[in-house]
This record gives structure tokens, sequence and C-alpha cells, in this order.
């Protein structure tokens, strides 16, 4: 599974319906692997949403979550205005440099038991 972000910007500076994520999870066809999204309203760039989407590979999860995100504003009159302008899962800084150099027992965190 991989988050993919999606920025969703009105240029006339509107702020996303409060229910789209509802939209964009309804938008999904069966079989695209979009298991959920989450809308962060004003990160001082428009809107960015998450979507969390089962795909073989980041570059698969992007190409469905744009998809979904371009199908949603050119269909959906409530989002008429919006545009898609990026999507893309974020590089976490470190994490598979600390997965390489970290402790070789197969864990990602410390047991709590």
């Amino acid at each position: 599974m991989y988050l993919v972000h999606a920025e969703l910007r009105s240029e006339a500076g509107a702020a996303l319906p409060a229910h789209t994520d509802r939209l964009i999870a309804e938008a999904a066809h069966p079989g695209e692997g979009i298991e959920h999204v989450v809308v962060h309203e004003d990160v001082g760039f428009g809107s960015l949403v998450g979507l969390f989407v089962l795909a073989a590979t980041v570059e698969d999860a992007e190409r469905t979550a744009a998809s979904v995100c371009g199908r949603v504003v050119r269909t959906q009159p409530e989002l008429a205005g919006f545009q898609l302008r990026r999507c893309s899962a974020r590089m976490v800084p470190g994490y598979y440099d600390r997965q390489i150099s970290g402790p070789r027992d197969g864990r990602d965190m410390p047991r709590h038991d």
C-alpha cells in the first residue's frame, strides 16, 4: 500500500467541499485499489488529498491516484474550477538508510510485549 498525495487547487481560492473524501472514494472503480481517502485543508497552497492505494509499484499507485482525482474534478459539479496540480508519493528521507543500517532482526519497530 502506498500513500499518494494529490494537490487540488481552485483558481478562485475556494475550499473543497466537506465531503470531498467521499466523492473521491466513490469515484474509484472496483479493482483500482483505493483503500482510504483523507483531505487536509489549507496547507498553504491549496488542499492536499491523501489516497491510500493498493498497487504493485509506487508508479502504479501514483497513476491510479491521478486517474481517480482527475476523474472527480472533471465529473463532479461540486469540484468545478478545481485542478489537479500534482500527484505523487512522498519519499521519507532517511527511512531506507535506517532500514539498511538498523538491526537485522526483520522488525521495523521495537516489540511492545
